[in-house]
């Protein structure tokens, strides 16, 4: 490499500029600085040895470029299988218990395995989102073959997170040299972000899969040399950047891009390459039968509508700020309040990782006269895009980046390992991913190594801790049975059973009520799921029952949940069946909603009032359809319907003070503040009240007298 006589320089200094670089990122992600010393902080320690350090870089004209060059260093058997150990044991440790619990989008993808392992369809788009159905077939195939629910939600994900880092290494070797690939591999196996993967199921996590696989069969082209075999390799990248649309939502822009770069290499710079970018249309045309006879048949697009920023779910937009966001993410921090699937600390590049990030970014600067480097950065920027484009922070939107900000990475490290003495490369490198793989996986367990000490961080993102302590009294209830006994689990009776699965989905290999199968004709208990102001009406109701409180010190605006377990009795029998019926006809509601895309609610509210002669004069069962349907239909903004559904809730059912809040904070979005009023008083006269109405009312008292006419209706 050329010196250069400037102390400045990057070339002279590599080791200053990583040093302030990891010293920066420490700061940034772990400090408690405020945020604006952050800043101050990212232009000093970051921003600006980046500029001097691009100010001062000599040019790499005749230079070979570092990732075809090789550190020829040998690695021995037995570290190849300390290395092929550690891949897997990070993946598979604890396999069904590391997570403790799925998040909200994991019990949606399990509750609808479970109904296609049930009876088997083609559909291909999947809940209000319009997920692809790879992940959902993955997990249905498991549930069918018998397998646990929690085998079947977290074993995929850790064989795509495995299968990753062999494709990844084979795609860099498509490209670089074997060192390079190495580091390439190494940072996929022992990296936050690929960990993450392999612990949750998600249709995000074959995203960075499918992309080394594109990088690998468009490498594969590139080094073929007979027409035959470059015949082959463009069809099977054509299959495989149409397997994309089986996968998760953001596929096309990495498609789209790979699909405009071969049309401006092949077609319009190199004429012999005409015909195999008809081979790879062809191929890739095919793919997309599947999803394009599914967008005719089913619908699509109205999710991602709906999450842009000409759609309805937002309007105050800023493009700058949510890109600032996704960047911050991969190095430093989040910086959002709710954001889903980020680390609970830091970003994903711990600091070490994301000093060595920024010296790649110098080492591409240095070599941007090469193609490959050029295709990389713009790569890199628009698939950012996706999740820059929508209004919250979610990163399995951006996930395609992860191939990319590790060969930046991989860029850096490469560089300065390169300086070292031949000796010591190897070592400095397995020290390198040991400390990585060790601080990165015990950042990633940390959140579920004592979830009662730390809820708010067990929860991210959106994981009832409610619904775990709830599955750990039933599972150790099933486990302790002595004789044949049946339990069953009516989860579809908590008012937010639409929208959080998690305990159904999990419950379901012991649960009667779900799966008939299990029935073995000796009903024991029957459990219920709901909020804890049923608990005074409940146990008058039912003195022979037992009762949990599962949002022990949780603090929650609706008092939170509790668990009831209910023995059956001849004097309850008949009661608790018409609960076990009208509980199966809310599940199937529920499930409506899963799978409905485009907002409309009617088909859904059919199937609910089918319960309704099972529901008459059961109070319980009132205020549970009520407060079911009010929650619907505020899902389709009929406000109307919902306040006259929370009215019918509190006449018809228990006067709970859950249902007299909700209906209180309603009557005060309509600025009917009266009777906002009466709902929040009537709400604190309950017999049990752990609601936040005290405090609409002394803010409703606060209030300056209004029109009694405008609030009279």
């Amino acid at each position: 490499m050329p010196s250069s006589s400037n102390p400045l320089s990057f070339r002279q200094n590599p080791w200053v500029y990583l040093f302030l670089f990891l010293i920066s990122n420490t700061l940034i992600s772990y400090s408690p600085l405020p945020l604006d010393a952050k800043l101050i902080l990212g232009l000093v320690g970051i921003a600006l040895p980046l500029y001097i350090a691009l100010r001062t870089l000599a040019s790499s004209r005749n230079e070979k470029p570092g990732y075809l060059s090789d550190l020829k260093f040998l690695i021995p058997v037995w570290l190849w299988a300390i290395g092929l150990f550690a891949l897997a044991f990070l993946r598979f440790y604890k396999l069904e218990t590391f997570p403790l619990w799925p998040n909200l989008d994991e019990g949606w993808i399990g509750t609808l395995a479970i109904e296609l392992s049930k009876q088997w369809t083609w559909r291909f788009f999947y809940t209000f989102g319009e997920a692809p159905p790879l992940t959902i077939w993955s997990v249905a195939c498991l549930f069918k073959l018998g397998f646990s629910p929690s085998f079947s939600l977290w074993f995929p994900p850790a064989v795509v997170s495995l299968l990753t880092v062999f494709v990844a290494y084979f795609a860099a070797r498509q490209f670089f040299s074997k060192s390079f690939s190495l580091v390439c591999g190494g940072l996929m196996a022992f990296s936050y972000w690929s960990l993450m993967i392999g612990r949750l199921c998600h249709q995000g996590i074959w995203l960075p899969l499918w992309v080394c696989l594109c990088f690998y069969l468009l490498g594969g082209f590139q080094k073929a040399r007979s027409v035959p075999e470059k015949t082959r390799w463009a069809l099977g990248l054509g299959v495989g950047t149409g397997l994309g649309s089986f996968i998760f939502t953001p596929w096309p822009v990495p498609a789209g891009l790979l699909v405009a770069g071969l049309l401006w290499h092949w077609v319009i710079q190199s004429k012999e390459n005409r015909r195999y970018f008809l081979f790879f249309c062809t191929s890739l045309a095919f793919t997309l039968i599947p999803f394009c006879l599914a967008v005719m048949r089913e619908g699509y697009g109205s999710h991602i509508r709906s999450l842009t920023p000409w759609g309805g779910w937002f309007r105050d937009f800023n493009l700058c700020t949510s890109f600032f966001k996704y960047l911050a993410v991969l190095i430093w921090d989040s910086y959002e309040k709710d954001p889903a699937y980020t680390p609970v600390w830091g970003g994903f590049l711990n600091p070490l990782l994301g000093a060595f990030f920024f010296v790649g970014l110098i080492e591409m600067f240095r070599l941007r006269r090469f193609g490959l480097i050029r295709c990389v950065a713009v790569a890199f920027l628009l698939f950012l895009f996706p999740g820059a484009l929508s209004p919250n922070l979610e990163t399995f939107r951006i996930a395609q980046v992860l191939p990319l900000l590790l060969f930046l990475t991989a860029l850096g490290i490469h560089a300065l390992v390169g300086l070292l003495p031949s000796s010591k490369r190897l070592w400095i490198l397995v020290s390198l991913f040991a400390i990585t793989g060790a601080f990165d996986f015990n950042l990633l367990a940390a959140p579920f190594r004592n979830p009662e000490a730390h809820p708010e961080n067990f929860g991210r993102p959106l994981k009832s801790l409610e619904r775990y302590r709830t599955f750990q009294i039933l599972d150790a209830i099933q486990k302790g049975r002595s004789k044949p006994e049946d339990i069953f689990i009516l989860t579809d009776l908590d008012t937010n059973s639409f929208n959080e699965p998690t305990l159904s989905a999990m419950t379901y290999s012991f649960n009667a009520a779900r799966d008939s199968d299990l029935f073995m004709g000796y009903p024991r208990w029957t459990a219920v799921f709901v909020n804890i102001h049923y608990q005074n009406f409940l146990k008058d109701r039912f003195p022979e029952g037992r009762w949990f409180k599962v949002s022990k010190d949780l603090y929650l605006s609706n008092g939170g949940d509790m668990l009831g377990l209910i023995p059956f009795t001849k004097s309850n029998s008949q009661t608790l069946g018409f609960w076990n019926q009208a509980n199966a006809v809310f599940e199937k509601a529920d499930l409506q909603r899963f799978n409905q895309g485009g907002g409309h609610i009617e088909k859904i509210l059919k199937t609910l009032e089918s319960a309704y002669p099972l529901v008459k004069g059961d109070p319980f069962l009132e205020s549970v359809y009520w407060d079911k349907r009010a929650a619907f239909e505020y899902e389709d903004l009929n406000y109307e319907e919902q306040l006259r559904s929370y009215q019918m809730a509190v006449s018809l059912g228990y006067p709970s003070a859950d249902l007299y809040y909700k209906l209180g904070q309603l009557l005060m979005v309509k600025q009917r503040y009266p009777g906002a009023q009466e709902a929040f008083l009537k709400a604190t006269q309950a017999p049990l009240n752990l609601t936040q109405a005290h405090a609409a009312l002394e803010w409703l008292k606060a209030q300056p007298p209004t029109n009694p006419t405008n609030n009279s209706k």
